[in-house]
C-alpha cells in the first residue's frame, strides 16, 4: 500500500495535537442498551441465574459517538431517539458525554430501540432487540447542511434495518459523498440479511472506507478467501476495506495492496461495543493523521482498551486508557 493512497478526500487542516476538532457525524442506530451481567451463557429454561449487575447505556452508535467525543472529535448524532424512559436515559447520557444532539429527531409518543445485552463471566454476549416506533426521520435543510460540511460521515449497518431511519440512509450518504465528505461504514452482522443487501451494496459504493469482521466480509462477498472477498468489495467502489480480526488485529486492503496490523494481547472481559470503539478510533485518527495504516494501529489500541471493560456506552474507553495501551505497546 503506497503512502500516497492513505488520505480521506475531504478533511479540515488537522494536527496530531487535536487543536482543531474534526466533525464526525454518525447516522442512525441511537439505541439504548439494557446490560445485564450474568454467570453463564446460554441461558437455560428452568435454571435460575443471578443477575450480578444492571445498567442502562447508550448502545450501538452511542458507543461510537461517546468514544469519538472522548478521543477529541466533535461527535454529532443524526437520527432518532424515542421519548420513552429508555430513550431519555440514552439521550441524557450522550448529552453528558458532550455528544451534539441538536440534529436528533424525537417526537411525542416515540419509543426507542431497546437492546437487552446479556454478558457472562467468559465475556460472551447475546443481544435481544425490541424495535422502536415513531415518525420516520426527515432530512431537513439543517441536516443537509451538516452532512455537506462534516469532516466524515459514519453509517453503522444497523441503521439499514432501523425502522425510523432506514429510508434516509442512502440519501444522507449521497449528500455527503457528493459534497466530497468521506463516508465510512461498518455493516456488521446485518450483511447476513438479504432484505438490506441492495442498500448495503449501494452504501459500500458511496463509501471511502468500509469496516467489517473477517466473518462478515466472507459472508457479504460469498467467498471463503479474505483477500478475494476484499477485492470484490473494492470493486464496488469503496477505496479501503478494513477487516477487523479481533485479538489478531486488523488488515487494510486498497487497490495498491494490503497490510496486516497485529493485535494487542490483553485480558478480555467483554467484547460488547469493541467494534464501535474500534470504528471511532479509526475515524478520529484517520482525520488527524490522514493515514489509514496509522488509523488502523490506533483503532487496535482503542479496541484493546474497550474489551478490558464490562458494558457499553459510558464504559467505552477514555483517551487516557487508550494512551496507556499505546505506552505499553509502543504503537
Amino acid at each position: 500500500m503506497s503512502s500516497t493512497d492513505q488520505q480521506p478526500t475531504h478533511t479540515s487542516e488537522l494536527s496530531a495535537d487535536a487543536t482543531c476538532r474534526p466533525t464526525i457525524v454518525c447516522f442512525g442506530d441511537l439505541v439504548t442498551d439494557l446490560v445485564m451481567a450474568i454467570e453463564r451463557l446460554p441461558v437455560e429454561a428452568e435454571r435460575v441465574q443471578v443477575i450480578r449487575s444492571v445498567s442502562i447505556e447508550p448502545g450501538g452508535a452511542g458507543n461510537f459517538l461517546i468514544t469519538a467525543a472522548r478521543l477529541g472529535a466533535h461527535a454529532v448524532a443524526l437520527g432518532t431517539i424515542g421519548e420513552d424512559m429508555y430513550g431519555q436515559a440514552a439521550y441524557d447520557a450522550l448529552l453528558a458525554e458532550g455528544v451534539d444532539l441538536s440534529h436528533v429527531q424525537r417526537g411525542a409518543g416515540s419509543v426507542n430501540v431497546l437492546v437487552l445485552v446479556l454478558v457472562d463471566d467468559a465475556g460472551q454476549h447475546v443481544f435481544l432487540v425490541h424495535e422502536g416506533s415513531g415518525d420516520p426521520l426527515t432530512l431537513d435543510a439543517r441536516m443537509t447542511d451538516l452532512l455537506r460540511s462534516a469532516d466524515l460521515l459514519f453509517v453503522p449497518g444497523y441503521a439499514l434495518h432501523e425502522r425510523r431511519v432506514a429510508a434516509a440512509v442512502l440519501p444522507a450518504a449521497r449528500i455527503a459523498a457528493e459534497a466530497g465528505v468521506p463516508v465510512m461504514n461498518d455493516l456488521g452482522p446485518i450483511v447476513a440479511e438479504p432484505s438490506v443487501r441492495p442498500t448495503a451494496l449501494a452504501l459500500v459504493g458511496l463509501s471511502t472506507a468500509s469496516l467489517l469482521t473477517a466473518d462478515e466480509l466472507r459472508c457479504f462477498a460469498g467467498l471463503d478467501d479474505e483477500a478475494q472477498a476484499a477485492a470484490w468489495m473494492l470493486s464496488l467502489g469503496t477505496q479501503y476495506v478494513v477487516v477487523k480480526r479481533g485479538e489478531a488485529g486488523c488488515a487494510v486492503y486498497s487497490a495498491s495492496g494490503h497490510q496486516a496490523i497485529p493485535g494487542i494481547p490483553v485480558t478480555v472481559r467483554d467484547t460488547t461495543a469493541a467494534g464501535d470503539a474500534f470504528a471511532a478510533g479509526f475515524a478520529v485518527q484517520w482525520l488527524i493523521e490522514q493515514d489509514v495504516l496509522r488509523a488502523a494501529e490506533f483503532a487496535n489500541c482503542v479496541g484493546a482498551a474497550k474489551v478490558q471493560k464490562l458494558g457499553s456506552g459510558r464504559q467505552c474507553p477514555t483517551l487516557a486508557e487508550v494512551r496507556a495501551i499505546q505506552q505499553r505497546t509502543g504503537c
